[in-house]
């Protein structure tokens, strides 16, 4: 696999509009499929060396979906800033005050911001769900990133019946890289090579001196 020089990457086909508060590898599976590519081949592409499995870099996602990076930072939930700094947290921006957003004690900004990471629901429909004004929706997907220490990412956790179905792959005799591509490319899961490689270590304990 060889890695051109951003300018030199081309632009895809079909247009694909990444939406608010989505998470990057769910827009880099939507923008694959849309262009009938394989999700982990555009994955890798755009992660390159040496971490092909890695995140991929915002500045050769802008170069093939043809939105500016500034659009892609605003747009997607774990993209840094220009800065390289997080997106400011809706309590420094006083939005979780809101009384919309303070629901039987509940505080519903994580679950409008799970929502929105699989690039499946609407604004509208969050809003909707959630029974919270569209404008205000937007306002927590454009300005929020998840707390780190509260909310799981997509890319690395791990829900109970995603590793039921890694073991079987596991046992089936499937690396970690072959997993890692299953699941992307035939469920629209992602996970983190490192999951992988960490819970094919813990089924088989052999596997660690051998790598």
């Amino acid at each position: 696999m060889t890695v051109a020089s951003t300018e030199r990457l081309a632009e895809l086909p079909v247009d694909v509009r990444p939406k608010l508060g989505e998470s990057t590898d769910s827009y880099v599976r939507r923008l694959a499929r849309a262009n009938h590519l394989k999700p982990s081949d555009l994955h890798c592409f755009l992660a390159g060396p040496p971490n092909w499995f890695g995140k991929p870099r915002i500045e050769r996602l802008a170069a093939v979906s043809g939105r500016s990076e500034a659009a892609l930072q605003r747009a997607l939930s774990d993209a840094s800033s220009a800065r390289g700094r997080a997106k400011p947290t809706p309590r420094n921006l006083r939005i979780q005050t809101h009384k919309a957003l303070k629901q039987s004690s509940l505080d519903m900004t994580l679950p409008i911001q799970y929502d929105a990471l699989g690039g499946d629901a609407t604004v509208r429909q969050i809003a909707g769900r959630r029974n919270v004004p569209r404008w205000l929706v937007r306002r927590v997907l454009d300005s929020a990133i998840f707390p780190e220490r509260q909310t799981p990412r997509n890319r690395s956790a791990l829900t109970e019946p995603v590793k039921a179905q890694i073991d079987s792959m596991i046992v089936s005799g499937m690396s970690p890289k072959e997993i890692w591509t299953e699941l992307m490319d035939a469920h629209d899961i992602s996970v983190s090579m490192g999951s992988l490689q960490r819970q094919t270590s813990r089924r088989h304990p052999a596997t660690r001196r051998r790598r």
